[in-house]
């Protein structure tokens, strides 16, 4: 459900995983995540079709879609398609917004008798996402190395050109965490943090 983040392909390689260790466990992708689940629109997932696609980041390998199950119509239409494919589990992956309509769901599920049991997998690079039960959401740590390695490299070629200016945005929402960790880990001479302007 969520924006693109480093290690989502990876959750599908987790559950390829988890299936080997079982028997009868059947996975499905519902093709553009949401639009699929709303339209019955789904693939079986197999180590062979997935092969392409292990430890690339993204959500290629079924795609993307809608970012939110929120409405009564969209609850009751997730809870018709579980119940007919007869799932166990549905798997959510995103954002905070992402977690609170998988409660929301859940809720709507255990409240109209579906025995699908919703899990929920943080994943985004904002760093937004804090809480004991875990250290930290799949994407950040990717992220903010990879952005402070490409800073570093502008930083060391800022040092050779005195006479230019660099200017470097980043992604993220507010509060501005991923520019924060980046900036620490690589000292610009200046940081503008959105939230501080």
């Amino acid at each position: 459900m969520g924006r693109q983040a480093p290690g989502g392909n990876n959750v599908v390689d987790g559950l390829l995983r988890y299936q080997a260790q079982r028997q009868n466990v059947e996975l499905i992708g519902f093709i553009n995540g949401v639009d699929g689940l709303m339209a019955n629109d789904y693939e079986v997932m197999t180590k062979e079709n997935f092969a392409n696609y292990i430890n690339l980041g993204g959500y290629d390998y079924i795609g993307r879609g809608a970012d939110e199950i929120r409405t009564p119509q969209q609850k009751a239409r997730a809870m018709e398609v579980a119940s007919n494919l007869g799932l166990t589990g549905l798997v959510l992956v995103g954002a905070t917004g992402c977690m609170t309509d998988s409660v929301y769901l859940s809720e709507y599920f255990v409240s109209n008798g579906c025995s699908t049991h919703v899990v929920m997998i943080p994943a985004t690079v904002d760093g937004t996402i804090h809480h004991n039960y875990f250290q930290s959401a799949i994407g950040f740590d990717t992220a903010s190395k990879l952005y402070s390695q490409l800073i570093g490299n502008m930083l060391t070629d800022s040092a050779s050109a005195v006479k230019y200016w660099y200017f470097i945005r980043l992604m993220g929402k507010e509060p501005s965490i991923l520019a924060a960790e980046c900036s620490l880990k690589t000292s610009p001479n200046y940081v503008l943090i959105s939230e501080e302007c």
